[in-house]
């Protein structure tokens, strides 16, 4: 996948249900799910990289939804169903 500033993501299989991005992870935001008191790195509601993709909790992979996303600021983890 390429973003808006034609820097390339890829969706990394890590196991049956989870894949992780590659990419550059300098400019990246991450956000707590809607109504969660501060951001637990565990249970995000969001990523967004520099130029997108706007990663949450709904968001289509090789046709399976993101149902949960947690990182540590190096990597991300994307659960799908």
């Amino acid at each position: 996948m390429r973003n808006r500033y034609g820097d390339e993501y890829d969706f990394v299989p890590v196991d049956e249900n989870t894949y992780t991005i590659t990419g550059n992870l300098s400019y990246w935001r991450c956000g707590g799910q809607e109504g969660q008191e501060g951001v637990d790195m565990n249970n995000l509601g969001f990523i967004d990289p520099s130029g997108g993709p706007f990663i949450d909790i709904g968001y289509p992979i090789n046709g399976r939804t993101v149902t949960k996303i947690s990182g540590d600021g190096v990597q991300f983890l994307l659960t799908v169903a």
